[in-house]
């Protein structure tokens, strides 16, 4: 038996940090929205106990350091039961790029093997068992929109994003998320209670998204990252002021980065910005909100 799982992208359209939680983590806010750009993960059982991995793109681990593997081991504990099985990943998500594809992933592989048992799991312990691996993936496995808090893996109901032309880009400028992380701390005193940090109102975003306002929802996105990592990576720089002079509404980079989303209420427009970055060198992505 056979199961085929799309593994959605995610794009921020906020991101703050709130200060920090036992353990040293940060707490975050973040609303993020799916968008169509996706992952498809093929899974069968095996009569072994064995995982074989697969993947289209070169450089992704095979071995049980990959998010897919963590997955699957996590759902046998889960279960009580020993299980085998070969996933393969087509990937169209570019890899380390702040869109949830590792995620995206791990998620597909939990549903996927849930349906191949019978679906001994409900979502809400495929969720504790995401957010066990990694904070996005409970949201890769709900999809949607979701306001998030904690360190991004407590979901809260928030309004979808009306139809639009989303256009996705990564330069494949590394950024290392401890790194990110860091250069924040160094710019607002480690979000210490006395360090003086005021995270931003999610009030204006909420009301935008509640009354199909795009333009709302693009004028109060926000992403704490993108001042710093900009700064250091300037493919990602160039890449959101060619979306923004192709006529995209807005432009903001996702998660800690380098991937650049903008959104359009133009298709044309869309079109003249990927061919613009593909002038770059950069391979662009055309989805839609889901």
């Amino acid at each position: 038996m056979t199961t085929v799982q799309k593994g959605y992208a995610k794009i921020n359209l906020h991101l703050d940090i709130t200060g920090i939680m036992a353990g040293g983590y940060h707490s975050v806010n973040t609303v993020m929205q799916s968008v169509s750009l996706c992952d498809t993960v093929t899974l069968s059982l095996r009569n072994d106990t064995q995982y074989a991995l697969g993947c289209n793109v070169d450089g992704v681990p095979l071995d049980g350091s990959n998010l897919a593997i963590k997955a699957a081991k996590a759902f046998e504990a889960a279960v009580g039961r020993q299980l085998g099985a070969d996933i393969y990943i087509d990937k169209s998500i570019p890899m380390a790029g702040g869109l949830a594809g590792g995620s995206a992933d791990a998620a597909a592989v939990l549903r996927g093997l849930n349906e191949l048992c019978g679906s001994p799991l409900d979502l809400n312990a495929l969720c504790r068992i995401g957010g066990s691996l990694g904070a996005d993936i409970p949201f890769c496995i709900v999809g949607g929109a979701t306001f998030a808090d904690g360190k991004g893996d407590i979901l809260h109901p928030f309004p979808s994003m009306p139809d639009c032309t989303v256009v996705i880009a990564c330069g494949g400028e590394g950024v290392s998320t401890p790194v990110a992380y860091r250069s924040l701390d160094e710019l607002y005193g480690g979000f210490t209670p006395d360090s003086g940090y005021t995270p931003k109102s999610l009030t204006s975003l909420y009301s935008a998204a509640e009354a199909n306002d795009l333009e709302g929802i693009v004028s109060n996105m926000f992403n704490i990252f993108e001042a710093p990592i900009l700064s250091m990576r300037p493919v990602a720089a160039k890449l959101k002021q060619t979306m923004l002079s192709c006529g995209a509404l807005g432009a903001m980079m996702s998660g800690s980065g380098p991937s650049v989303f903008s959104i359009f209420n133009s298709a044309e427009n869309a079109q003249h910005a990927c061919d613009e970055i593909r002038k770059m060198g950069v391979t662009p992505h055309i989805c839609k909100p889901i």
